[in-house]
């Protein structure tokens, strides 16, 4: 069995330079291009986030920002149609255009 030492044997003959663009290169494929969503897809996103809001009940939110998705869970306590926003109760502001999932979370 061949035990190789991987990348550890070639990173005494990189330069800085090379292992600061590699890690890069390994932060970028990380990223997550932005979901998109068409019109049914987004009347179904409107009517959940509605029911949601008039019931009062908590939500999870799936959430792309910054090239990452997040899941967010709370109680929407403000639509904000104007800024194209919704709040939830813990303070947190959420932009509509960056939502791109919503499931209503089931009352105990």
């Amino acid at each position: 069995m061949i035990r190789d030492r991987g990348n550890i044997k070639w990173t005494a003959m990189m330069l800085p330079e090379h292992v600061k663009l590699l890690r890069e290169w390994q932060e970028q494929d990380k990223y997550v291009k932005k979901p998109e969503l068409d019109e049914w897809a987004l009347q179904e996103l409107s009517e959940q986030l509605q029911l949601a809001y008039n019931q009062k009940r908590e939500v999870e939110l799936k959430v792309w920002e910054e090239k990452q998705i997040y899941k967010a869970t709370g109680i929407i306590t403000k639509l904000n149609q104007t800024n194209a926003t919704l709040y939830l109760e813990d303070g947190r502001a959420i932009p509509f255009h960056s939502i791109f999932g919503v499931s209503l979370t089931i009352a105990e």
